[in-house]
């Protein structure tokens, strides 16, 4: 059954909120990226990124929200009733309870830490995708017999992709935290 309400308040906060996070996470993306040379990644580069990675995570967060409240019409009705009614009550009056507001701060921490592992396996995909020169996971059976020995350890240990790794992940986390930020300090703003 299709409703006739279309939330254009909740859809249009979504879009600032959006597009305010692509913003602030392609400055922080593009000051702490390297590209597999380890140069800087281009501006351009780092707003596809952003982009891309928080367009990702809108849509899994999106469909995460619509998933639970699938899943709750199977529970007892009072199961969840507080929690639907405090995410609604947010999300579509941009209103919420003494009560509610416990279920916001606990959903604001599972959705930063959610959000960040959506964006950094996305970064990862999308460099493995884009860019097939950047370095590779390195097999044990690729390895040579002799470089098993004390050399062949410290090899490893200086591999680009560990590097690489710590910086992209590094840069989400960042990234993430200052988009998170900024969306709170919005949310601030509209609830006084």
């Amino acid at each position: 059954m299709v409703t006739d309400v279309l939330p254009l308040r909740a859809i249009g906060l979504q879009c600032l909120l959006l597009l305010v996070s692509i913003a602030t996470e392609a400055v922080v993306l593009f000051r702490l990226l390297k590209t597999a040379d380890n140069k800087q990644i281009s501006p351009k580069q780092s707003i596809q990124y952003a982009a891309s990675i928080d367009l990702l995570s809108t849509v899994l967060g999106w469909f995460t929200i619509f998933s639970f409240f699938n899943l709750t019409t199977g529970l007892p009705s009072g199961w969840t009733r507080d929690l639907e009614t405090a995410l609604l009550n947010f999300l579509f009056f941009n209103q919420f309870s003494n009560q509610s507001l416990s279920f916001l701060i606990v959903g604001g921490f599972l959705t930063f830490f959610a959000s960040f592992v959506v964006k950094q396996v996305g970064l990862w995909g999308l460099r493995w995708f884009l860019h097939p020169d950047f370095p590779q996971i390195v097999k044990d059976n690729d390895l040579d017999k002799d470089k098993a020995s004390l050399e062949g350890i410290r090899d490893l240990r200086k591999n680009p992709r560990d590097e690489s790794q710590r910086n992209d992940i590094a840069a989400v986390l960042f990234a993430n935290a200052w988009s998170y930020s900024a969306i709170l300090a919005i949310l601030l703003i509209l609830t006084l």
